[in-house]
């Protein structure tokens, strides 16, 4: 009867991981992350400040925000560790523009997605590099 069990759970987890790893779900991340311009927003403060909003978790979020907004905390521990090369060009870009443009809002963002300042230091020296 255990071993029943144990592989039911071994064909949930394998179907899990299955599913987990659909192509189509990796393309619309990458097409998330590499493909939208990161100056139309930046530059667009009534969109920017959409982002923010969804970010702060003080307004609404649309699908493309919501996806940024669930990243930001593995993004930052990993110093977007497990972004592509591309992804990583574009988070050095983003931050190295958003932040002396905006210094109050990314002190509210690390207030809320890096509370202890742990990330930080790491992030700050990866985007200078």
């Amino acid at each position: 009867m255990i071993w029943l069990r144990v592989l039911l759970c071994a064909i949930a987890l394998f179907v899990g991981i299955t599913f987990a790893m659909d192509p189509e779900d990796e393309e619309f991340y990458r097409r998330v992350f590499e493909e939208v311009d990161p100056d139309f927003i930046l530059d667009n403060e009534r969109i920017l400040n959409s982002y923010l909003k969804c970010f702060y978790s003080e307004g609404d979020c649309n699908r493309h925000a919501e996806v940024v907004k669930e990243s930001i905390p593995d993004v930052l521990k990993t110093v977007c560790g497990r972004c592509t090369p591309k992804q990583k060009e574009i988070f050095k870009y983003s931050l190295n523009k958003f932040i002396p443009a905006h210094p109050k809002e990314w002190d509210k963002m690390l207030s809320i997605y890096d509370p202890t300042g742990e990330y930080w230091p790491n992030v700050k020296a990866y985007i200078e590099s």
